[in-house]
């Protein structure tokens, strides 16, 4: 959550290392190779580690939590940005150069439709907090496409979401023949393909290629299908995809 791209980075120059945890009787805050660090902390995940050799063990299966740590753990924006801030400050100061390259960012969402169809669908019209989309007769279902990023990525390491997002959906409506229905499943089914967890009744984040049914359409019709768009962006550019490597995703 520091990674300033300066004074503290990721070496890529490295393809691999080994890496040791050193677990004491309690949680402990130690120093290894200089640098302040953490004994491990049995939080659940002591069967992902393999023990070769004469090792000597702790007890297994402790249960331990966060509660449990040597020091608090806080991983809030409003806590670890001023530490961001600070730490690139004083790499300016001193002049240390970048080891990577600065993010470069998009506000646009690209958003469009993929049908069941075939067809790629852009909006027809755009208006506050909206897209409007034309659906040809016979479509019944389409993936929502759009850019998409993690917010530690676009925004700043110091932001503690990796979730991939791509649009923040509100309300959908479909007009058909002079009828509006709203359409909810995106709200409604936990498991849709797509979609990142449910967090609120009335809005859901896409994670770019998000899976929506259109339920009984009427035949012979042309329907306006209107998303209502809450948020979305910014980007990374690198992070941005076509309609086809989105549908892979």
């Amino acid at each position: 959550m520091l990674v300033n791209g300066q004074s503290i980075f990721y070496d890529q120059s490295f393809t691999h290392y080994d890496y040791y945890h050193v677990e004491t009787e309690d949680h402990a805050i130690i120093i290894a190779d200089g640098v302040l660090t953490e004994s491990y902390l049995d939080t659940g995940n002591r069967h992902k580690f393999r023990q070769d050799g004469d090792v000597l063990s702790i007890a297994r299966g402790r249960n331990l939590t966060w509660d449990d740590a040597a020091a608090p753990l806080n991983v809030s924006r409003a806590f670890v940005e001023p530490l961001f801030q600070k730490l690139s400050l004083r790499a300016e100061e001193k002049s240390v150069p970048f080891q990577t390259a600065a993010a470069v960012l998009t506000h646009d969402n690209d958003l469009h439709l993929k049908s069941d169809t075939g067809h790629t669908l852009y909006p027809i019209r755009k208006k506050k907090n909206g897209s409007v989309f034309m659906l040809p007769e016979g479509v019944k279902t389409v993936h929502i496409i759009s850019n998409v990023s993690r917010p530690c990525d676009a925004i700043g390491p110091f932001v503690d979401d990796r979730r991939a997002l791509g649009v923040l959906v509100g309300n959908i409506t479909l007009c058909e023949k002079n009828a509006t229905r709203t359409i909810t499943s995106h709200l409604d089914d936990e498991n849709l393909t797509g979609w990142n967890s449910v967090e609120s009744p009335t809005m859901r984040w896409t994670s770019g290629n998000a899976y929506l049914a259109l339920g009984d359409r009427k035949q012979g019709a042309i329907g306006f299908l209107t998303l209502q768009i809450l948020a979305s962006g910014p980007y990374l550019v690198r992070n941005t995809v076509s309609e086809d490597a989105a549908l892979r995703a």
